[in-house]
């Protein structure tokens, strides 16, 4: 009995899954499946973007991760807005959580592997490396990689400006059809 209602439950689970894919497809939005997104009420996600599999994103309490147009994240993306709170009343830490939002801005390409911690936003155009842990703010057009990340140099702005003004986006579609189809072959 036990068995049959667990396997009930990850049946559930998966049709309420290829649901939510469905309905971001209409607006470009490509997320593979599997993937574990808590409150997906709290995930504010724009159009011409791409998540690829097993993502984990917890968004605890009334946290919220905000990924702007255009952005592209790799395989095993993890991503919180909580922590918990070591200066409370127990130890090693309180059941309270220190909740801090997430912003990840337009055309940022994060690679695989990459954590993102609470209250981080990353800049416009900005690329994180794989296996890259964010913790802070960073600028526009950085590329960073390490654990901590640090800086190592930025993009061309020149030519950042010139693919935006000729709408050179990745993720968008050009002529009817759409440009990454590589990516869905994960």
């Amino acid at each position: 009995k036990n068995m049959l209602k667990s396997w009930l439950k990850k049946r559930l689970q998966k049709h309420r899954d290829l649901t939510f894919i469905k309905s971001l497809k209409t607006r470009n939005i490509v997320l593979v499946y599997p993937f574990t997104i808590s409150n997906r009420q709290n995930l504010v996600i724009s159009n011409d973007t791409y998540i690829g599999p097993d993502a984990w994103i917890i968004l605890k309490g009334n946290g919220k991760l905000r990924i702007d147009e255009g952005s592209i994240i790799g395989p095993r993306f993890k991503c919180l807005v909580a922590t918990h709170n070591y200066e409370g009343d127990m130890l090693p830490y309180s059941s309270e959580y220190l909740v801090k939002d997430i912003w990840i801005e337009k055309n940022v390409w994060i690679g695989t592997d990459v954590t993102i911690l609470p209250g981080s936003r990353i800049g416009e155009g900005a690329i994180i490396g794989a296996c890259t842990v964010v913790s802070g703010v960073i600028p526009p057009l950085a590329i960073v990689i390490g654990n901590p990340c640090r800086i190592i140099k930025y993009r061309d702005k020149m030519n950042y400006e010139r693919c935006c003004k000729k709408g050179e986006i990745y993720m968008q579609k050009r002529n009817g059809n759409f440009t990454y189809r590589h990516l869905m072959q994960y």
